[in-house]
């Protein structure tokens, strides 16, 4: 580099040119000549040379190898030294693979495979494990160690394969969350919180990554930008296993370009996925749905363990509906103009009542069949099953080898396709039916269908034959000629009942057991009246929709129009007109019968001004399905056609995500247009905390200066001088309903509450509280205990006859051995076993299988006793 120079005296030549090489220049003046630099570069000195190492003989011997076989040769696939290669690889492949299998060679390995398992597997073995050693000793333990252990082992481990980060496709969410995620199953509520926010605060980082903006804002991005960011990162999303939000819309679609979509709907997805509360929601369904099909897989969810569903399942479903309830109890409604309402008096009068819900579907079940019974059509009962491959155990309650782990939300999801195509199929022959849909789970939590279809009597074997042929496509050859497993179909007759009352059976065993004391399920053997719970908590748990009417009106704008009627109702007794009429009768001295018509017929005036929108209203005021699905047109008709339909409207503040999302407004008349909308909800409702009871400082007792204590209540019929000489008992009881003012009492009140409390009882403290299994085990035993107390009242006149004919032929048996046999048990009485029958008298049997074995076995041992005294006499 050229240093520069601060003056020039001519002649001195100019500065070199740089890169010109070094020139001497005679400078005027010492002190202007160019000085050393202090510390300047210096040249080193040479390094010494090092010797090359030599390679070691065997190194040198396998690149000679290498170079004789030569660089091509190594690429052919039938050369040799790939082939030992790949010999090697496939052998230490079978040593690991020998390795991992060598616990199911022997009872240790399984025993020792079960104790790695997680607590919510073990337990149920370990517990299985200890019992047979104590009572049956080690051969019985080691059969079910190899055989049932083994079994179950071996399902979970494909079941899990299923299970964890996807591994079709590598991604940096997968890579970091493998570990966990295949453990997803064991964590509780708060890992799983934990593990939400983890994985919303990496895509939140990787989304700031692929923006990339100066200020992280999206505003500046285009839309094809914007896609690209969305795709790349669910793709990362789905490595998970969890569907990304707005993907039906936003996902690639293959020989199909992008349409165009509205920015909101980019921003809204995004927000999803880096909300830790939608991750937590994701991850906890995620979490429940892998634990439930591990349980199934290991053989704890049928009719001889729990039917339907676990029991840690309903245990948590009975604890969720209990603290709901706590909630309702501690928070009310609240409207604009700040009347309160209970929220859990709202619950009770809503839907949600499993009561009332079973009334309203009883309701439209007997509407659907009124009507069908004005078009003469017929009903039939259909019942349609998935193939064996999506059952985890037999109908007998073992392990089915043709499972495939399907999950129960998956084999409904092929119950929905089936009856998709086989809609699609009666559509392109012109074959209309319509009807109630119920599902219900097997003992084994696989769901299947039943349902409650009307068509023409003409059309009814097509019919039949169509969905059979769809039902049975599936795995035919498994069935053979041999249908029923999978479907059935029953014509039902008039004479032999109605079709509500045909299906009032599968509507109550389903929701709270009603009317069903005393039934038994046909799979599980269990009480009717048990079962429905858990046939709700599989319901939840699973995501099922359990009733689904087929080709008739909805009932939303039934609803509605219900509500519309009592506020209309309501206003109409208000209104100055209907208490001037009432009142006109009452000064005439109106016989109250015939008040009582007039006031019905004005309750029964026309309230709105079009017709057929007020006969719609008027059928669904008086609770008449029938009348409903009628003046809405009729059943099988598009819903643009309908009478009345729901309207909508955008719901004043966007949700959590920016989504601006709609809300039920009231109704309206697709035939009149928006000029016939009605609001149905005029008033905005809002969940707040109860408050609490104001403090009693003006409840209390009042004293005066010139007289007696002011009364507790508002009626006080004693004279001054009995209220004075009144005895201390009854200041106790009046103490004790009434919120105390300390402020304000009397000395005899005083002395009063200090004797109450001197004599209150201890109260005892709670120390160990009752887990959710628990309380679910403590609620069945209570239940059962009354199920036994209402059927012991039930069966007492049959008790009774029962010891009237046992008396009369000379046996004698107690009440409790005469109640046994009313259930249809067999009683030993001396050697002889005698059952009764519906005529009530005892008949002599043969003895059962259980009895004969142990007859049997009784017999061998009597002689194995006999035969060691013999080998061995004292």
């Amino acid at each position: 580099m050229t240093e520069h120079s601060r003056s020039r005296i001519t002649p001195v030549p100019p500065l070199p040119y740089p890169g010109s090489g070094d020139v001497s220049i005679e400078w005027e003046h010492s002190w202007n000549a160019p000085r050393p630099a202090i510390g300047g570069y210096q040249s080193l000195a040479p390094v010494a040379v090092v010797a090359k190492p030599k390679s070691h003989p065997l190194v040198i011997r396998y690149v000679k190898r290498l170079n004789a076989l030569g660089y091509t040769e190594l690429r052919e696939p039938n050369q040799t030294l790939l082939k030992m290669r790949r010999e090697r690889a496939e052998l230490e492949r079978q040593v690991y693979l020998r390795e991992k299998q060598q616990w199911a060679d022997s009872p240790q390995g399984v025993e020792a495979r079960i104790d790695q398992q997680p607590i919510f597997i073990k337990s149920h073995f370990q517990n299985k494990i200890r019992w047979l050693r104590e009572n049956h000793g080690d051969k019985h333990t080691n059969a079910f160690l190899t055989g049932t252990g083994k079994n179950a082992l071996l399902r979970l481990d494909a079941v899990r394969e299923y299970q964890g980060v996807s591994k079709g496709r590598k991604s940096e969410l997968m890579a970091y969350f493998q570990g966990i995620y295949s453990h997803l199953a064991e964590l509780n509520k708060r890992r799983v919180k934990s593990l939400a926010n983890d994985v919303a605060g990496r895509i939140n980082e990787m989304f700031c990554t692929e923006v990339s903006t100066p200020t992280d804002e999206t505003r500046t991005l285009s839309d094809a930008e914007l896609l690209t960011i969305y795709r790349n990162i669910a793709l990362e999303v789905r490595s998970l296993r969890v569907k990304p939000p707005h993907w039906r819309e936003l996902g690639p679609k293959p020989n199909q370009p992008d349409e165009p979509v509205d920015r909101a709907v980019y921003h809204s997805a995004i927000a999803r996925l880096i909300n830790a509360d939608w991750w937590e929601s994701k991850l906890w369904r995620l979490r429940n749905d892998w634990r439930e099909s591990q349980l199934r897989a290991a053989g704890l969810i049928h009719k001889r363990a729990a039917p339907y569903i676990s029991k840690e399942a309903l245990a948590d479903w009975m604890e969720q509906k209990r603290r709901n309830r706590e909630f309702f109890k501690r928070h009310e409604l609240v409207d604009d103009e700040g009347n309160t309402v209970s929220l859990e008096a709202m619950v009770d009068a809503s839907i949600s009542n499993p009561t009332i819900r079973r009334h309203e579907l009883m309701a439209r079940m007997k509407g659907i069949e009124l009507v069908a019974q004005s078009r003469d059509d017929v009903g039939m009962f259909y019942t349609i099953t998935c193939p064996s491959k999506n059952h985890a155990n037999n109908q007998s309650g073992h392990a089915n080898p043709k499972w495939n782990y399907t999950t129960p939300p998956q084999a409904q999801a092929y119950l929905t396709k089936l009856w998709r195509n086989i809609t699609s199929k009666l559509g392109r022959e012109n074959l209309r039916v319509y009807g109630f849909r119920v599902a219900e789970p097997h003992h084994d939590s696989t769901p299947h269908w039943h349902l409650l279809l009307f068509m023409k009597p003409q059309e009814c074997h097509a019919i039949t034959e169509i969905i059979r042929t769809y039902a049975v496509k599936e795995d035919r050859a498994e069935l053979g000629k041999r249908t029923s497993a999978r479907f059935t179909a029953k014509r039902l007759d008039p004479k032999k009942g109605s079709a509500t009352a045909y299906i009032a059976k599968y509507i109550s065993k389903n929701i709270d057991g009603y009317a069903l004391d005393g039934e038994l399920d046909n799979e599980t053997g269990k009480p009717m009246k048990e079962t429905a719970r858990f046939a709700m908590a599989w319901a939840s748990r699973h995501r099922i929709r359990q009733y689904q009417p087929i080709g008739t009106p909805p009932v939303t704008v039934w609803r509605e129009l219900r509500k519309l009627n009592n506020k209309l109702l309501n206003d109409l007794i208000k209104s100055d007109e209907f208490k001037l009429a009432i009142q006109h009768l009452i000064d005439e001295e109106t016989d109250p019968a015939d008040i009582a018509a007039k006031v019905a017929a004005m309750r029964g005036k026309k309230l709105l001004l079009d017709p057929a929108m007020d006969a719609v209203m008027s059928a669904a005021d008086v609770s008449c399905f029938a009348t409903y699905i009628m003046q809405q047109g009729g059943v099988l008709i598009p819903r643009e056609e309908y009478t009345v339909r729901i309207a909508y409207q955008d719901n004043e503040q966007p949700n959590a995500y920016g989504e601006t999302t709609e809300k039920i407004y009231g109704i309206y008349s697709p035939l009149l247009g928006e000029a016939s909308r009605i609001c149905t909800r005029l008033k905005s409702w809002k969940i707040v905390a109860r408050k609490k009871a104001k403090p009693a400082v003006a409840v209390g007792v009042d004293v005066f200066q010139d007289g007696p204590a002011v009364p507790w209540s508002s009626v006080n019929n004693s004279p001054v001088e009995q209220k004075i000489r009144e005895p201390e008992e009854a200041i106790d009881r009046i103490l004790e309903e009434k919120i105390i003012d300390f402020t304000a009492l009397t000395d005899a009140e005083r002395r009063a509450l200090l004797r109450r409390i001197k004599n209150a009882p201890v109260a005892t403290i709670k120390t160990n509280p009752l887990t959710p299994a628990e309380e679910l085990s403590r609620q069945v035993s209570a239940e059962k205990a009354v199920q036994r107390q209402e059927k012991t009242v039930q069966l007492a006149p049959v008790t009774t006859k029962i010891r009237d004919f046992a008396e009369s032929i000379g046996l004698s048996i107690s009440k409790q051995q005469a109640q046994s046999l009313a259930c249809g048990a067999t009683l030993t009485i001396g050697g002889q076993n005698w059952r009764a029958r519906e005529d009530y008298c005892l008949y002599q049997c043969q003895p059962t299988t259980a009895q004969r074995v142990f007859s049997v076995m009784s017999r061998v041992a009597k002689l194995r006793e006999g035969a060691n005294r013999e080998s061995h006499p004292h």
